[in-house]
């Protein structure tokens, strides 16, 4: 017979399904430092204020006075931002941008700016075969984030 801690565990691996350990890993350590700070029993709608507030003081920042923009999703090789525009989205609020450690201006997620910001460094070949097989903005049905940076994770910068 399965244990109720069993099944917490069970759902908590449900959650992380197709992720890479070392991201489970951070998860782990970002959940046990922040319990540090809150009393038992634990209370939920405390913990989501307090990571809605983290959040949006470490990735949100103003965008001219159009809107903003978020971190999206990051590996080593790059970040993925979405700049929320005063626009609906149906209109066209929401865009995709990058920058590399190489090139920190932010670009337009295309296909064309990741060919030429990739061109002449040792990840070229993958990211043009990247794009010949895949769209550019294809995401991880499971894990949701862009097949892109899930490649490039798993590229060692070495």
């Amino acid at each position: 017979m399965i244990t109720h801690q069993d099944q917490i565990i069970q759902n908590l691996f449900k959650q992380v399904n197709g992720m890479e350990k070392i991201e489970v890993y951070d998860i782990l350590l970002k959940i046990e430092t922040m319990l540090r700070d809150f009393k038992s029993p634990i209370q939920y709608e405390e913990i989501k204020k307090q990571i809605e507030n983290i959040s949006i003081k470490t990735n949100i920042s103003a965008v001219d006075s159009y809107g903003y923009c978020y971190l999206h999703d990051h590996c080593q090789y790059m970040k993925v931002y979405k700049i929320k525009t005063l626009l609906p989205n149906f209109l066209g609020g929401e865009y995709l941008y990058f920058i590399t450690p190489w090139q920190l201006k932010l670009m337009e997620y295309t296909k064309d700016n990741l060919k030429d910001i990739f061109k002449g460094i040792h990840l070229q070949a993958v990211i043009d075969v990247f794009l010949e097989v895949n769209k550019v903005k294809s995401k991880n049905p499971v894990t949701g984030r862009l097949r892109l940076l899930e490649l490039l994770d798993q590229i060692d910068p070495n």
